[in-house]
């Protein structure tokens, strides 16, 4: 009798609500957005959604001789979730450099401090909060308000006074001292984890190789700087007439409608003076709206290049595209033309989606990184800037517009990147640019790990799960679906989830749901189970009923990918044979491609660049054929 109560058990497990949902594996600690309403099955946010948010007021002022940031913030905070806050979460970044933090990998001994982000005054509500209210560990620091939760929907203001000192070293991840007097900044500013319907307080230490999961803000920020530098930041510029003298404020005025790169400035203009009118220091002031962060760069002698482009068609709204760089990148003078027209291309082909933001500055600092409406983005002299310009901009919708949660789930941004900085390269530069990242060489090894696995679990096989195995996946998608549907499936995914937070069975469901079909048994494979791509050529048959040969190709490897076949015929003709990967939607290992009738076939070719094949030694017919 036991084991019927046993199997009875077991089938109620597997028909309750959550398991009727979906054919995926369904992690158990996810359940809970869906049964209290604020995720729905069908992929869209519930009834009960709710988001919370920040607005920021921030003075700061840099010091480039010292390298010392300070800065005074009031921060107001919106709890709309439906649970009182015992505590409010703030991320200090740059504790990275404290001693004793958590650090991915090794940074410059000399950048590392014993106190990290000196904190020299907290107050929630006007009253300062004591220490004993203070808990700082890895880079959060958590304030407490057991004594006074944060009741849903109310609001609570905190004021913080900090500084710390910029790292210098060249292993500083994703920002810049690029020389004494030029600056890329993030992660400088105390700011408010995300507090989300799927795990409470976010809970991954900036560690310097997980990068965002940031809650949507406004921003009204003033930055100080010596006389005679520029800031170029996150948002819009705001008191450009008050700095600028008349000749480079017309430059920069017209560049907001001009179609053709203007320069703004040049570094020997900025060394010849006259660029700004005079005063004792430069005081910027940028406002930013429904952004997940803010970061700034700074130099006193970069050149400026500044373009806008037409994002939307119907409402004729503009983007302000800037370069800022210096005279030795050679390859800079190209890039905001690239960038521009990449955000044409952006808001028109793929994602084919108006692109967010009312600007977006190209910054030449020291490595391939982005930020809500700016890059920081090394030199990449004499190769072309165009695939890493592309990529660092599309991020614009992952996971800027899109609120994703790289530190879990990072193929839902890098992933998307890493598509895009393919496609728009290859329509760009007419396909002579635009790389497919190679997966082939690592699949079905150790390091190819299924990117369902939460990002942050992983070390030396998150590039790989992070880049090259779903650019491969979003790829073969498009080949699956055709551009069309793709397209469709793409606005409906943002149009349901911009401005929010989606995870991944938002993404899969919404994606099923537009495209009308069960994709299951696509995503399975890529995304969830450990295996890789691999086809091959059997052998050739002759059907003599159809009066043809028969190419017989078998799936080797569990991933479904395209069959794209060229065929050669003894007199000299040729055929193209292509089938989307919908061709092993049934899980069948072997299927026969019917060749021309009356022909003999001299040889044929499996394959093309942009389907992954871990052995293409049986790709070939003959065997053997080179």
């Amino acid at each position: 009798m036991l084991r019927y109560y046993i199997a009875f058990a077991f089938l109620l497990l597997f028909l309750s609500p959550h398991f009727a949902q979906t054919s995926l594996f369904f992690p158990r600690n996810l359940q809970k957005p869906y049964d209290n309403g604020t995720r729905s099955w069908d992929g869209k946010p519930g009834p009960n959604y709710w988001q919370n948010r920040a607005s920021y007021v921030i003075k700061a002022a840099l010091e480039p001789k010292t390298r010392r940031l300070s800065g005074e913030e009031t921060v107001t905070y919106f709890n709309n979730s439906p649970d009182s806050l015992d505590r409010i979460r703030f991320k200090l970044q740059h504790d990275r450099y404290r001693k004793g933090g958590q650090r991915a990998y090794d940074v410059t001994p000399s950048d590392v401090s014993d106190e990290g982000v000196r904190i020299e005054s907290i107050t929630l509500n006007g009253i300062e909060v004591d220490e004993k209210n203070r808990r700082r560990a890895n880079t959060f620091l958590d304030i407490s308000l057991k004594n006074n939760p944060l009741a849903p929907k109310t609001t609570t203001t905190i004021a913080v006074r900090w500084s710390y000192t910029l790292p210098a070293g060249e292993d500083a991840a994703r920002e810049c001292v690029c020389d004494s007097t030029t600056f890329f900044v993030p992660y400088w500013y105390p700011q408010i984890a995300v507090y989300d319907d799927l795990q409470g307080w976010a809970n991954a230490p900036y560690n310097g190789q997980y990068e965002f999961y940031h809650e949507f803000a406004d921003y009204d920020v003033t930055i100080a700087m010596p006389y005679g530098f520029q800031v170029w930041a996150t948002g819009e510029w705001q008191n450009a007439a008050d700095l600028l003298e008349k000749t480079y404020l017309d430059r920069w005025t017209r560049a907001h409608t001009a179609a053709e790169v203007v320069a703004v400035f040049s570094e020997k203009e900025l060394a010849a003076g006259g660029v700004y009118k005079k005063a004792a220091q430069n005081i910027f002031r940028f406002k930013a709206s429904d952004v997940p962060d803010f970061a700034f760069a700074a130099s006193d002698h970069n050149n400026w290049d500044a373009t806008s482009v037409v994002v939307d068609d119907k409402t004729g709204r503009r983007t302000f595209v800037s370069a800022a760089y210096n005279t030795s990148a050679t390859d800079y003078p190209q890039v905001a033309r690239i960038a521009a027209d990449g955000i044409r291309l952006m808001s028109t082909y793929l994602p084919g989606y108006p692109f967010p933001y009312p600007s977006m500055t190209v910054f030449n600092g020291n490595d391939g990184m982005e930020y809500p409406m700016m890059c920081n983005d090394a030199s990449t002299a004499p190769r072309s800037p165009m695939t890493l310009t592309v990529h660092e901009v599309s991020h614009t919708y992952f996971p800027f517009m899109m609120g994703i949660n790289e530190q879990d789930y990072a193929w839902m941004d890098e992933g998307w990147a890493s598509f895009f900085d393919y496609t728009l390269s290859d329509s760009l530069s007419n396909h002579t640019l635009g790389g497919v990242r190679g997966y082939s060489f690592v699949a079905c090894t150790d390091n190819d790990i299924p990117p369902m696995v939460r990002s942050r679990n992983l070390s030396t096989g998150y590039r790989n799960a992070s880049y090259q195995r779903p650019q491969n996946a979003y790829l073969t998608l498009l080949d699956l679906l055709g551009y069309d549907k793709f397209h469709s499936c793409m606005t409906t995914y943002m149009d349901r989830w911009k401005g929010k937070h989606p995870a991944p069975f938002d993404f899969f469901n919404t994606w099923n749901d537009a495209s009308g079909q069960n994709l299951d048994w696509f995503w399975r494979p890529w995304f969830f189970e450990w295996g890789y791509p691999d086809m091959g050529i059997q052998g050739i048959t002759n059907d003599e009923a159809a009066n043809c040969q028969v190419i017989l190709i078998a799936r080797k490897g569990n991933i479904p990918v395209p069959l794209h076949l060229v065929v050669e015929y003894t007199d000299g003709s040729k055929e193209t044979i292509h089938h989307t990967a919908a061709i092993w939607k049934d899980g069948k290992q072997q299927t026969p491609i019917a060749c021309a009738r009356a022909k003999t076939v001299k040889s044929a070719v499996l394959g093309l660049r942009t389907i992954p094949d871990t052995n293409p030694q049986d790709n070939k017919y003959p065997a053997g054929d080179k």
